[in-house]
């Protein structure tokens, strides 16, 4: 009893230093490098991110499943049971719903893990051995999966800190993007789109190059005379200056033999514009419908449709793995034939109000759930008696003789 009351009262104090927690000071990745495309762009995660629609399509998919509450159940028998998160000896439930670990929210840990997938092709959960239990995230970037002679996996790793380990594969989880042939590593969206982000980035600085020069027309002067350098530096700085001015009036004297303007002709700004083509080739890398970008003029209803389709086609192929993972990993082996991980997808097709109460009075008088039941996905208090199962009477048992008339 003195254990519990301790364990108790230390639940609000704050979490003992570790040597886990000291391996990440400067907790901060630095992502450099990236690789040169055709469209002479260097091409890395941060240069991604500057595509719009890469961005989008990047925070799409790692926000919404940050989102999706991912639970722990158990089926007992023919009883299935939310396992509830505990503070006091920090359970995975814990971990995942409420406290990763002492810096991080279970959305942040959520989102991050995704973004490692989709820009590195692999991301890697790092549980270390130690009385208070947390989950960090490792550096895909420096982070290898080696087999051992014995044929064992391990994971050699170098922590912010500067400090360098190998990780036994108990200790480790990890998750996968396009998985290569030995599957032990994984593929990034960058691998796959790099010549496409490398057209759509150098299409915007094409475009920026344009704006920056203050939309002012480029021109050809030809002088009735020899001029050197400075000569010419002078003719070109009075020709910007009068442009700068209001009107843009160029006034030019007697010593100039022949004036000419260069404008873009309207096949280059056709062709500018065409690159907002490449939109389209980046949503299909990332698998996201284009209504999800305001592209296309989609009927609600048909964007409910295409949610479940987005669902099906593009986020369950990261929901699944991780459920799996979990299952493996964050399961006593005596419990795995029982428990299972479960992301509650229905948290992403929310619908309104009216449909949610349609749907739970069918649930309620076809006997698939309580009216107290119902209320709790609703948020709202159950009530004395609202734990009876009802069925409504013109319903009979198959094969049962019908009443007689």
């Amino acid at each position: 009893m003195g254990i519990l009351k301790k364990s108790i009262q230390n639940m609000g104090a704050p979490a003992p230093a570790s040597e886990s927690a000291a391996l990440f000071e400067g907790y901060d990745y630095t992502r450099g490098g990236g690789v040169q495309t055709r469209a002479n762009v260097s091409i890395n995660e941060q240069t991604a991110r500057s595509i719009a629609t890469a961005y989008r399509c990047a925070n799409l998919i790692s926000d919404d499943i940050a989102m999706m509450p991912f639970q722990q159940f158990q089926r007992i028998g023919r009883r299935v049971e939310h396992v509830k998160p505990d503070p006091i000896i920090r359970n995975m439930a814990y971990l995942l719903e409420v406290q990763p670990n002492r810096w991080m929210t279970p959305f942040i840990f959520k989102k991050k893990i995704v973004e490692w997938q989709i820009f590195w092709g692999k991301a890697y959960v790092w549980e270390p051995p130690q009385s208070f239990r947390e989950l960090f995230i490792l550096n895909s970037s420096v982070t290898f999966p080696k087999l051992t002679k014995t044929g064992d996996m391990v994971y050699e790793t170098t922590f912010p800190n500067g400090q360098k380990k190998t990780l036994p594969s108990v200790e480790v989880t990890q998750l996968l993007l396009n998985p290569k042939a030995n599957g032990r590593d994984g593929q990034s969206v960058l691998e796959f789109a790099r010549e496409t982000f490398g057209r759509a980035l150098a299409s915007k600085n094409t475009q920026s190059d344009i704006q920056g020069n203050g939309l002012k027309a480029q021109a050809i002067i030809k002088m009735n005379a020899s001029l050197n350098k400075q000569g010419r530096d002078e003719v070109r700085t009075a020709y910007m200056e009068s442009l700068s001015e209001p009107g843009g009036l160029a006034v030019l004297d007697n010593k100039v033999a022949d004036f000419q303007t260069i404008t873009m002709k309207a096949t280059d700004a056709q062709f500018i514009e065409s690159m907002q083509l490449t939109d389209i080739d980046i949503l299909n890398f990332f698998g996201v419908p284009a209504y999800k970008l305001n592209m296309g003029k989609q009927a609600y209803s048909s964007n409910e449709q295409q949610d479940l389709d987005y669902l099906k086609s593009t986020l369950d192929a990261y929901l699944v793995q991780w459920e799996q993972a979990a299952r493996l990993n964050w399961t006593p082996l005596n419990e795995q034939s029982f428990t299972y991980w479960k992301f509650i997808r229905e948290s992403l097709l929310r619908t309104n109000a009216k449909t949610r109460a349609e749907l739970n009075e069918i649930k309620i008088r076809s006997g698939q759930a309580t009216p107290n039941e119902a209320r709790e996905v609703e948020d709202v208090s159950g009530y004395e008696g609202g734990d009876d199962f009802y069925m409504t009477n013109n319903y009979s048992k198959i094969g049962a003789p019908q009443n007689a008339q």
